[in-house]
This record gives structure tokens, C-alpha cells and sequence, in this order.
């Protein structure tokens, strides 16, 4: 069986072993994939907690086995009492003014509440074992915390939790440990309305935070409607705003028109002309998305045959971190699950020993626009996922890769339906990447294949830089699970 590829009747592919391990067994057990989901979602919180976790949010987007698609919005609002004009002026890019409500554990009580077949105890139990017990920090956590010790430093909470750690180091998290108790006893209230929040809320206001108890105990995410295309002849649906979901269904409608799918896959024309539609697609989702409850104009404009031609004649030739799984039942469900907190450990504030999201970074720092700061708001979220239904054939696409997640998405699905890529093909094939741009035009490009071209940054093969990718594809009574060689990612199948 492959690290990084695996086929059978049901499975998981996730960014650790421990992760797809658990989550293979509750599957083996009996659960589906929302049993599984919360599983997998608890450990990764506790084992690479730099990506996500519970002071984090999340989304899903799957396929139960009666055909219905289902997603759901498992992000935050800035607090109640969010100094906007703070964020406007400082301009922060870590630290109090950045910290939003977190999601996730919303996100866990609404599938367990509408989906889950077994005990949420049992589902807890592997992360409130390790967060008691103990378990080796992870590579990966280790290496980031190197990584970012003299910026987050600063923060005594982050200090003190976090900042003397390293690779290997037997470490327990026993405050967390009962946070996940916590939930497991009480459920949502557990989280967002219990003594534990008290605590939490507490040393948050410790370290600036102007955050209460009141705005946990309101959070509330939500399901929705994910939105669709036809690209050359499949559906592609993602999901919509606050998400930039959109951007990724943008990229490929601009890709279908001006018949990109035509040039060899390593033409330096190719590669410049899906720059420019990057780079047009992002200046379309910085005006239009935030917020849904205030976007003024409909967003689905972008995605029209008319708005589509007009930005195609503009496309000529010039020269934080997240963790996604996906997993099958053995029931006929598959699913896709996104949690982050935005930047690595998020932003830099730690309360009970969870690290809290940076999620107001999404926002515009400027007044009178559609995803402005503002109090009580949700700002523009990076976290999106792709669900393609070919006919015979569908694929569950996800990646940790911010505000390059549409670009990460439009390549992966562009090497299976435009080349005919295999699972591992597909995730393994280079990649290059728009990672600065403006007003419409390119300005920085990053590739994983030394292009020989100088506007064109070579990162060497293969890079985290381009994403990391976890990708499921399912056809007729067989799944196929892939985990990026980029990320140290697992993908376990059984039958």
C-alpha cells in the first residue's frame, strides 16, 4: 500500500498517519464519514495545531449516499466589540486585532447532531488520550515553531505553550485535553457556553483580545448551497462567498473560453496566459466577495458569459496555514473537510493551550467596501473545496494553500479533465504559482520546474510553497485516495 496513493472501498487521506490511522478504524467499525470527520479533525487539532484546531474554523462539502450534496460554514464573526478602526490604522498582520470567533467546533455538533452514528466520546477519545497522555510533537509542528519563534514570541501565551518546544520532545496538553472533554460531555455547549469558555475568553482578554463570553455563546455557522459550473462538460461546484470559492469557478470559465485546455501542459504560452487569468480572477474576488450579508451586488456576475469575454480579451501575452482531508464510507458518503487558522499558529494568541485564528486578516483595511472590518462580521475566508462530478466519475479536491487555493484547485482538476492525469499524475505533476498581484496584472509567479524564463521564480521540486493537496476520487463501488508528496500527507484505503 502507497504512502501517498491508496485504493479500495472506503479510506481516509489526511496530513498524518495517527489522523487516517483512527480515522480508518471508526470507518472499519461502522461510522461514516462524519463520525470519522470529527475523529480526524480532533487529532490534527491536537498534533499539528499550527494548521487549525479549535480556536480555528472549518468547512465541509460531500456527497451523502442519497445523491444530496451537502456544505456547511463553519466560520466566525469578529467580536461584538471589534475596534475596526484599530484594524484600519495598525494594519496588523498578527496578534489581538486579527483574533475572530472560531468555527470549528460548531462545525463538529452540527454533523454529529445531523449525521453521526456513534458516541461522541468514542469519536474524542484518541485526542483527549494523547492531549492527556502525551505524544512526541510532530516534525512539523516543531519545524514551524522554529520557524516563527522570534515573530511570535512576543506573545506570552504563545511563550509559555509553545515557544520552547521542538521535533520529537514528549510533550502533553492537558488544559486542551479538557477543552475536548469538555465537548464530549456537554457538546456545543461545551465549548461555546460553559466554564471552559470563561477561561478561554479570560486569557484572551489577557493578551488584548477584546472578545467576550457573549460572542461565543452566540456563534452560530450554517448550511449552504454550494454553486456550480459546467466546465467542458463536468459540474464543478464549490463553495460561495464568504468563501473565495467562487474564484476557483471564475479561473475555469475564463480558462474554457479562450480553449487553454488546447496548449501542451508545459507551454511557457499556456502558463502566461493562466497567470493573467489568475491574476484577473483575484482582483475580481478583492472587489466583490466578503460577507454575504453585505454584498450589495449579485456575485454570481462573475461568473456570467458576458463578464467572462470581456475580461477574456484582457488576457494577453506580458512578460498560514490549513489542513484538509478527505475520506469514503463504506456506506456510499465521501466528504471534505477544511479547518484552519489562517497563518502558521494563527495569530500568535494561545488561551488554554489553543492557538487562536488570524481570520480578520481577510478583511480589506479600508472604509465603504463590501468586505470593510466591521463588528459582528465575517471577513473574506481563503478555506474553500472543490466536489467535480463527471458523470462516472467524481473527485473531492483540497489543499492547505491560502490565498492560492484557487489556483492549487483549477490545476489539479485541469490535469485530470483537460490531460486525463491519474489520481497520482495529477498531485505529483509541477506546479507554478501567481503569489503577487495587482489592479488585473501578474507581478510575482513562482514554479516548481525551472522555466528558464526571468519574470518566473524557480522553488525547486517538490515545494510546500504551491500547496499541499489531499484529493478523493470515487467510480462506481472504488475510491481512490491521494496525499500529496509535498505534505507528509497519508492516504489509508480498505475494503
Amino acid at each position: 500500500m502507497s504512502r501517498f496513493v491508496s485504493y479500495g472501498r472506503y479510506g481516509v487521506s489526511s496530513r498524518l498517519y495517527l489522523a487516517s490511522y483512527y480515522g480508518l478504524k471508526v470507518l472499519e467499525e461502522g461510522g461514516n464519514v462524519f463520525d470519522a470527520a470529527i475523529t480526524i479533525s480532533s487529532l490534527l487539532s491536537l498534533l499539528i495545531p499550527h494548521t487549525g484546531g479549535l480556536g480555528g474554523d472549518g468547512f465541509i462539502l460531500g456527497k451523502l449516499n442519497n445523491d444530496e450534496l451537502i456544505a456547511y460554514n463553519g466560520s466566525g464573526k469578529t467580536p461584538r466589540e471589534f475596534p475596526a478602526e484599530d484594524f484600519i490604522r495598525e494594519k496588523p498582520s498578527i496578534g489581538p486585532l486579527t483574533v475572530t470567533v472560531p468555527g470549528l467546533v460548531d462545525l463538529w455538533m452540527y454533523i454529529y447532531e445531523e449525521y453521526a452514528t456513534m458516541d461522541l466520546n468514542y469519536l474524542l477519545k484518541p485526542a483527549i488520550s494523547l492531549a492527556y497522555n502525551g505524544f512526541h510533537l510532530t516534525e512539523q509542528t516543531g519545524y514551524t515553531i522554529k520557524l516563527y519563534r522570534n515573530k511570535l514570541s512576543r506573545f506570552k501565551s504563545w511563550s509559555k505553550v509553545y515557544g520552547k518546544l521542538s521535533s520529537g520532545e514528549y510533550v502533553r496538553f492537558s488544559k486542551m485535553g479538557e477543552a475536548f472533554k469538555a465537548i464530549a460531555k456537554y457538546g456545543w455547549e461545551g465549548f461555546y457556553n460553559s466554564r471552559y469558555t470563561e477561561y478561554i475568553v479570560k486569557e484572551l482578554n489577557d493578551e488584548g483580545v477584546k472578545i467576550s463570553t457573549e460572542d461565543f455563546n452566540r456563534h452560530s455557522g450554517y448550511r449552504f448551497k454550494p454553486i456550480k459550473i459546467y466546465y467542458r462538460e463536468s459540474e464543478i461546484y464549490e463553495l460561495p462567498p464568504n468563501t473565495q470559492g467562487i474564484t476557483t469557478l471564475e479561473i475555469l470559465r475564463m480558462m474554457e473560453n479562450i480553449e487553454l485546455y488546447k496548449y501542451d501542459i508545459e507551454s511557457i504560452d499556456r502558463i502566461y496566459k493562466y497567470i493573467k487569468i489568475a491574476a484577473l480572477a483575484y482582483r475580481d474576488r478583492d472587489e466583490y466577495i466578503g460577507d454575504p450579508e453585505y454584498i450589495k451586488e449579485d456575485y454570481l456576475k462573475v461568473l456570467s458569459d458576458k463578464h467572462i469575454s470581456n475580461l477574456s480579451n484582457e488576457i494577453k501575452l506580458s512578460y498560514g496555514d490549513t489542513t484538509f482531508f478527505t475520506l469514503a464510507d463504506k456506506y456510499g458518503n465521501i466528504l471534505g473537510f477544511i479547518q484552519s487558522i489562517f497563518y502558521p499558529f494563527g495569530s500568535g494568541i494561545v488561551a488554554y493551550e489553543i492557538p487562536f485564528q488570524s481570520r480578520a486578516l481577510g478583511f480589506k483595511p479600508i472604509k465603504g467596501h463590501v468586505n470593510s472590518p466591521a463588528p459582528d462580521k465575517r471577513p473574506l475566508h481563503t478555506l474553500s473545496i472543490s466536489y467535480i462530478d463527471s458523470g462516472d466519475k467524481e473527485y473531492i479536491i483540497g489543499c492547505a494553500g491560502g490565498e492560492l487555493r484557487p489556483q492549487i484547485h483549477t490545476q489539479i482538476i485541469s490535469n485530470i479533465l483537460d490531460y486525463e492525469m491519474s489520481l497520482s499524475e495529477s498531485g505529483n505533476m509541477w506546479r507554478y504559482m501567481l503569489i503577487e498581484w495587482g489592479d488585473g496584472r501578474p507581478i510575482k509567479v513562482i514554479s516548481e520546474k525551472d522555466l528558464k524564463v526571468n519574470n518566473i521564480e524557480y522553488v525547486g521540486y517538490p515545494s510546500k510553497n504551491v500547496g499541499i493537496i489531499h484529493t478523493l476520487y470515487r467510480e462506481k463501488d472504488k475510491i481512490g485516495l491521494y496525499a500529496d508528496i509535498r505534505g507528509g500527507g497519508v492516504a489509508l484505503a480498505q475494503y
